[in-house]
């Protein structure tokens, strides 16, 4: 059958398909986006099943390959062969055939050849069989039953031979696949006629690649000097991480802003195994993802995390939005923590579309109207996790820690929205802190260093002068623009410990003193994501070591426009004795305001 690389039509149906990449990647599901539409309005769609079959080209074929004898007809040169053994990296010159009818006429002896190839084959069996040659009469074998197996599917098309390897949805590249095309025959059938709804869609891919390795980012810096105190055998020590993982509807958008990626490489199929070998590498106890897609949570990430032993809570944004796909979705923040180490005690979410709606209903007309642009459906998932090994204090206590992760509203043109955010998170996690639990905050401010958001955080208040560009609806005049945390930025902290090498150094801001950046692309470069903590509660150990700036984000090797952000944390003693007074049943939603 002829390829077709455009849409097939028929007078009722119309079948589009395409893959998210031309590459398939060794490991990574390649999976095509299929969408039917009716083209007579009149008409109802049937009831209808989707047929799939995927090929490889044969081996033989390949321009890399020497020319080899067929093994049955010496004369001939062979055309196909036969990929179970290739799968059992059995190459020799019985798994060549010249023609389908060949290979077909010489299975039956033939796969008695695959059976005694696995390991540890009986050797009375491989015995008889070179006894009496690859096709002779053989007497009874051990162990061996013919199971009714039949040969691989080939096809002759375009002067090459494809061999069957598949008929699911996807299909997953084996090393065996590596430099080789794959070809996918994609069906709709009538599920009562058995007959094709439209014409067959037929799709050659690129040959096959292998991935590229990520460089190791495990090793922590070890500062236990200055500022970071030393640590007993007995404190309790874990490590957080916080990575924006870029969800996929943003990644593939249509936007073409991550047009330096390779479009393989940007695929989630490809993107959502790289991203799992970088975090579990990172060997963290508690995790906080941002940008997490609500159904690759729930699809992907919730389930392959289980088994590395993490449980999971999920907190989506209030606002979904359409694909390039035409699929409605949002993305969210997930937290993931070892439930060796540690249970849930308490968990809070916060919308802050919630935090400005009393400010917003309070106005009447134009200006109610133009304050509307304060409800963003950005959100904040605060969890207590309670430690469940280690030592308990005297009156039995167990350590708890409260991690906030969030990820604020990204446009620049808002800043009192981003500080508005802020302020609500902060005024909130007030409520936890005097009960003596210490507090972390993973987060994706979409601010800078130098900005009122940070400032907020890190220095306990913000002067806010009044002007329609810091505060265009007038909100934080109302707010009460300070609190009595003592945050501070781990990475910030580590720069001021003496024990930072030159080399460490050269990734840090001397002015600010944080990364010289955490999201990198072709239209912005800086540092927007953050790990603080209460240092009264907490003593900062390491941080994960910065990568070099080597290349916009995402690439092949990085699989996000951020990167991730990691620390590792000492209990301090205050620790073990929090308040026993009962944990607030809520956080509430709006943000605590000024004095009048």
């Amino acid at each position: 059958m002829a390829q077709e690389s455009g849409s097939s039509e028929s007078p009722k149906w119309r079948l589009d398909l395409d893959f998210p990449s031309k590459t398939p990647v060794f490991g990574c599901r390649f999976q095509p986006h299929i969408r039917m539409q009716i083209i007579d309005n009149s008409l109802e769609f049937p009831c209808h099943e989707y047929s799939f079959t995927w090929y490889q080209e044969d081996v033989c074929l390949s321009s890399n390959q020497e020319k080899i004898r067929c093994f049955v007809h010496h004369d001939k040169l062979a055309t196909i062969q036969c990929t179970v053994c290739v799968s059992q990296s059995r190459l020799g010159k019985i798994s060549y055939y010249c023609s389908v009818s060949c290979y077909k006429a010489a299975w039956d002896k033939h796969k008695v050849h695959h059976h005694f190839a696995a390991p540890n084959p009986d050797p009375q069996a491989v015995n008889i069989i070179k006894s009496f040659g690859p096709y002779g009469s053989y007497p009874d074998l051990p162990y061996y039953q013919y199971d009714g197996s039949q040969p691989d599917v080939t096809v002759e098309e375009d002067g090459k031979t494809w061999i069957q390897v598949g008929s699911s949805e996807y299909y997953v590249p084996t090393e065996n696949n590596i430099g080789f095309c794959l070809r996918l025959k994609f069906e709709v059938i009538d599920s009562s006629t058995r007959t094709q709804l439209c014409p067959a869609r037929i799709e050659v891919t690129d040959p096959v690649i292998y991935p590229l390795p990520h460089p190791p980012r495990c090793t922590m810096w070890n500062s236990c000097s200055g500022d970071l105190k030393e640590h007993s055998s007995n404190d309790v020590r874990f490590r957080v991480l916080s990575y924006n993982i870029l969800a996929d509807y943003l990644a593939t958008s249509g936007s073409n802003r991550h047009s330096y990626c390779p479009d393989w490489a940007l695929s989630w199929e490809y993107r959502q195994q790289n991203l799992l070998y970088e975090i579990i590498e990172y060997d963290a106890d508690i995790l906080c993802l941002q940008e997490v897609q609500k159904d690759h949570f729930e699809n992907f990430l919730k389930p392959q995390l289980a088994k590395y032993g993490y449980s999971a809570i999920y907190k989506k944004k209030k606002i979904e939005m359409f694909t390039c796909k035409s699929q409605q979705t949002t993305d969210g923040c997930a937290t993931f923590y070892r439930s060796q180490r540690f249970k849930e005690i308490a968990t809070y979410e916060l919308e802050f579309n919630n935090s400005a709606k009393p400010f917003v209903d309070s106005l009447d007309g134009k200006q109610k109207s133009e304050a509307y642009r304060l409800l963003k459906g950005n959100v904040a998932l605060v969890v207590i996790l309670e430690m469940v090994e280690n030592e308990v204090s005297s009156d039995g206590n167990r350590p708890r820690i409260c991690v906030s992760n969030t990820h604020l509203h990204a446009n620049g043109k808002d800043p009192d929205i981003k500080l508005l955010q802020v302020v609500t998170l902060i005024h909130a996690l007030e409520k936890i802190a005097h009960l003596k639990i210490p507090l972390l905050i993973c987060a994706d401010l979409n601010s800078l260093p130098q900005s009122d958001p940070y400032t907020f955080i890190s220095k306990g208040r913000v002067e806010i002068l009044p002007s329609k560009e810091t505060d265009q609806s007038g909100i934080l005049q109302t707010l009460k623009l300070s609190h009595s945390l003592n945050l501070v930025s781990a990475y910030a902290t580590f720069f001021h410990s003496n024990g930072v090498e030159d080399h460490q150094r050269e990734k840090l801001d001397p002015e600010t003193k944080e990364a010289l950046f955490t999201y990198f692309t072709a239209s912005f470069f800086g540092t927007i994501d953050y790990i603080f903590y209460t240092a009264a509660s907490l003593r900062l150990d390491s941080v994960l070591e910065l990568p070099d700036k080597e290349g916009h984000l995402p690439s092949a090797k990085w699989s996000s426009d951020h990167i991730a952000l990691m620390a590792s944390f000492s209990l301090e003693a205050s620790a073990y004795n929090w308040s026993s007074e009962p944990l607030p049943r809520s956080l509430g939603q709006h943000p605590t305001f000024a004095q009048q």
